[in-house]
């Protein structure tokens, strides 16, 4: 058996080689920090080349115009959006003739009845597409509702018009074929000049009344896009108003009743510090405000509107029209709003309307009872 291993002693080393040990031992050390620095420059390196990279195509893409707006821009130098304007021609219905059914009468007659308070604005194109009847949900009807669709926003641009015809009018059918209805106002501004769409969709979902109505709210939207911006809760809830206000002196609804059904919205929202002023912008609007989107644009902004008249030196709703929207014209909706109601500004006319929805239902409704046309 071999017996334990042994290490030999050591002899003592020279100073001389003492110190060429130490000056390779340095050589070895100094090679690998500068290795590891070397490396760790070429990581800084890249770092800063991504990060410029990055940077730049971030701009680059914040300056790209998209449908007319740059979003590198702040919101006083974005684009002012085109307005509709008066017009002779009558709202344009693109619908099957084929269907004799009441929906497309009762659309067109809602319509009619914002028009005689309104007055006539547009260009205006009616879309009715998706019916009771599958035999009128054809392919030949389909493909002509999409080629007028298409054709009226992009009249001289084939290339356009055909990228239409696969994107916004396909979206139409396929809403149309699902069975479920709707109905929207859009804006194309890029025609000269700018056009309003008024799309219904599968119009017999909806019960008979309310489809009158619907046709005065998607109206009103025509009428108040003639005009510069108003805040969110002033569209909605001014269209919700003359909905129902004009729709009751038809029999299509009941003013008061629909008033008190909006008050019970509001009072569903849970947070009662929320409100209108929390509704001037539904796009610059928090999660957690749009959540009750309904409640405060369309419901307490019903009542916003009715109080905006009672507020006014004459309480007519004719001078919604005649007076106050003219003004927003000449000098924006804040100054002509807060000279209508006759108070300083908007802060003032949102802590009294706070008040008015704490007050009893009876006072509420003599509010609404002292409102004149």
């Amino acid at each position: 058996m071999m017996g334990p291993r042994t290490t030999a002693p050591e002899l003592p080393q020279s100073g001389a080689q003492v110190r060429a040990e130490l000056r390779c031992a340095n050589t070895r050390h100094s090679r690998r920090n500068s290795d590891h620095q070397l490396r760790r420059m070429n990581r800084r390196s890249e770092h800063r080349f991504l990060k410029t990279l990055c940077h730049r195509f971030f701009w680059l893409f914040l300056t790209l115009p998209i449908n007319g707006i740059v979003f590198g821009q702040t919101e006083d130098a974005l684009p002012t959006p085109r307005l509709l304007s008066p017009v002779d021609t009558p709202p344009v219905f693109v619908r099957n003739t084929k269907d004799l059914s009441q929906w497309p009468n009762m659309i067109k007659a809602g319509i009619n009845e914002a028009r005689a308070h309104f007055g006539n604005y547009g260009p205006v194109f009616v879309y009715i597409a998706g019916h009771q009847n599958s035999e009128l949900n054809s392919k030949a009807f389909h493909r002509r509702l999409t080629a007028e669709y298409c054709r009226h926003r992009h009249p001289s641009n084939e290339d356009e018009f055909n990228a239409c015809l696969k994107g916004s009018a396909s979206e139409i059918i396929k809403k149309a074929m699902s069975g479920r209805g709707d109905a929207y106002l859009s804006m194309v501004q890029d025609t000269d000049p700018p056009i309003a769409e008024l799309v219904f969709i599968n119009p017999h979902e909806f019960h008979a009344p309310y489809l009158y109505t619907r046709g005065i709210h998607e109206y009103t939207h025509v009428f108040q896009r003639s005009f510069p911006r108003t805040p969110t809760w002033m569209m909605e809830g001014g269209a919700e108003f003359y909905a129902s206000y004009l729709g009751d002196k038809r029999g299509w609804a009941n003013f008061r009743h629909d008033m008190i059904h909006y008050l019970q919205n509001v009072k569903r929202i849970p947070d009662p510090a929320l409100g209108i002023r929390d509704m001037e912008d539904i796009d610059k609007a928090s999660p957690e405000i749009r959540k009750y989107y309904r409640h405060l644009a369309y419901d307490a902004g019903a009542w916003a509107f009715a109080f905006m008249i009672h507020q006014s030196k004459s309480q007519r709703v004719s001078d919604v029209t005649k007076s106050l929207y003219p003004q927003i014209a000449k000098r924006g909706w804040e100054a002509a709003f807060a000279d209508h109601v006759n108070m300083k500004d908007k802060g003032v006319f949102y802590e009294k309307f706070t008040a008015l929805l704490q007050q009893p239902l009876d006072q509420q409704l003599e509010m609404l009872n002292a409102i004149k046309d």
